[in-house]
């Protein structure tokens, strides 16, 4: 085979498997809302671009997206009292 006909077949190759990527991702988040498939999907190691197109909305989106549910994820401070700075209260 001539090296250009490796090139197609190289190019159709990828086509193909680019094809099966998005059937296999659409099959996976079929039944998801847009927010757990957009985390799905960014675990997985797909890029926004990839993830937006896949889901029919824009990388921004997917972005934001992400932000709110890293937000979500963080653990919330729980404020702390010293003991040695309570006041007692005065009993009666």
């Amino acid at each position: 085979m001539s090296p250009m006909g490796n090139d197609d077949l190289l190019q159709r190759i990828d086509t193909k498997l680019d094809q099966m990527l998005k059937l296999a991702a659409m099959h996976v988040t079929a039944n998801m809302k847009q927010t757990q498939a957009i985390q799905m999907l960014n675990t997985a190691g797909f890029d926004r671009k990839f993830i937006a197109e896949l889901l029919g909305t824009t990388p921004n989106t997917v972005s934001v997206t992400l932000a709110k549910a890293k937000a979500r994820q963080r653990p919330r401070e729980i404020p702390t009292v010293d003991p040695a700075s309570l006041v007692p209260t005065p009993e009666e």
